[in-house]
């Protein structure tokens, strides 16, 4: 039983509590060397961690939040994700916290039920795991979804229905494009 089980399992079960000085923080995406850009709003930590950090008196800062070793390898920050950030004490003069725990979608939802989740975040995690309530069905997001792969040739079914030609033979995909032809004609006539 290593370490990994055991944190696995405090971070599943573990019932987080926002602070002033260890806000709920948007993650904005990594930036290597287990440190990930965080945005914090102004409004939701203390006052003197607000005038070391954020010298604008911006509503909304960004700082460098360190992934403690504890997690690195057990568990993954993904961007537009939602951490505590334990801003309490400056790492250096670029790291402005490090993250006490990454917040699973059961760990949001009871942080909603409790009130406790900051209304500054109310619409946007609508928008990342996908409940948002303004969409519609078949409205232009649906739509988007539906594209397809990109990466993927797009046959036309419309030939199916009608007569095959020769010509929409030669557009269908033959096996790996990535893979040399063989022409099994020149090999016949090579080998007579």
């Amino acid at each position: 039983m290593g370490r990994g089980k055991y944190t696995t399992q405090e971070a599943l079960e573990a019932q987080p509590e926002p602070t002033a000085t260890c806000p709920v923080v948007r993650v904005l995406g990594p930036r290597g060397q287990n440190l990930h850009e965080v945005a914090v709003a102004s409004s939701l930590v203390s006052p003197e961690i607000n005038a070391r950090l954020n010298a604008d008196a911006q509503p909304w800062f960004t700082t460098l939040a360190q992934l403690p070793p504890r997690f690195r390898s057990v568990l993954w920050v993904r961007r537009g994700s939602y951490v505590l950030a334990d801003l309490s004490d400056q790492l250096t003069d670029k790291i402005g916290g490090e993250i006490a725990m990454v917040l699973l979608a059961a760990q949001v939802k009871r942080l909603k039920q409790t009130g406790q989740w900051p209304s500054l975040y109310a619409d946007k995690w609508a928008e990342i795991s996908g409940h948002s309530s303004h969409a519609q069905p078949g409205s232009e997001s649906d739509d988007q979804d539906a594209q397809g792969n990109p990466n993927r040739r797009v046959v036309d079914d419309e030939s199916s229905d009608s007569e095959p030609d020769s010509d929409s033979d030669d557009m269908l995909p033959r096996g790996n494009p990535n893979r040399r032809v063989i022409d099994d004609e020149s090999s016949d006539a090579s080998s007579d």
